[in-house]
């Protein structure tokens, strides 16, 4: 199961305010981590920025049935529908998360802080001011080559790649024409070649 995580913080609230977000893989590696200094805001501005951003990345790359976690208990009710948005600043990002939920098919939990330290480690990294996006590459233990030119990267679901043509079965490159597994496979079979040249 894939799981994210959002925190937003603002210094002063409202002061300079910052998002972080993170996704992580079913083996428990980072798979995308990201954080971002958004200028002066409300501390419930910051976690609505910080789910949209997180909710935009799971739609662009594809993935399906994430659960997403954050321990801001009025972004999480208000994004399933429990409590109302009262606010006019706050219903144009609650509708905006809505529609990506619904995209993506995800299921929002609300999570104490304890538990969301990745993400808000982040959100504070982004009130210092630094805005950072680490992609983490697809670990190469994770493919196999079943043959010439195709490999079968395994994960929480399992996808063909077929190098030859420059192309994957996973909903990240049907939608983007590139990911992680392709990227992954090259680099593989590149060396492979270079220690099959040199023996």
């Amino acid at each position: 199961m894939t799981v994210a995580y959002f925190d937003g913080a603002s210094r002063g609230n409202p002061g300079e305010s910052g998002a972080g977000a993170c996704i992580i893989n079913d083996d428990g590696t980072m798979a995308w981590e990201s954080c971002r200094a958004l200028g002066r805001g409300t501390n419930n501005e910051a976690e609505y920025h910080a789910l949209i951003m997180l909710l935009e990345e799971i739609s662009k790359r594809g993935l399906k049935r994430v659960t997403v976690r954050g321990d801001s208990r009025l972004v999480v009710l208000q994004v399933n529908g429990e409590w109302k948005v009262r606010e006019d600043r706050l219903r144009i990002l609650a509708d905006r998360a809505r529609a990506l939920v619904r995209e993506s098919g995800a299921t929002l939990e609300w999570v104490p802080r304890e538990q969301n330290s990745m993400a808000d480690a982040l959100s504070n990294k982004a009130l210092d001011g630094e805005t950072i996006t680490k992609i983490n590459p697809f670990p190469e233990e994770r493919l196999e080559h079943v043959s010439d030119g195709i490999f079968i990267a395994h994960g929480s679901s399992d996808y063909a790649v077929d190098i030859s043509h420059s192309s994957c079965s996973c909903p990240s490159f049907r939608s983007r024409g590139k990911c992680k597994h392709l990227d992954a496979a090259l680099s593989f079979a590149k060396k492979e070649k270079r220690s099959c040249s040199s023996s």
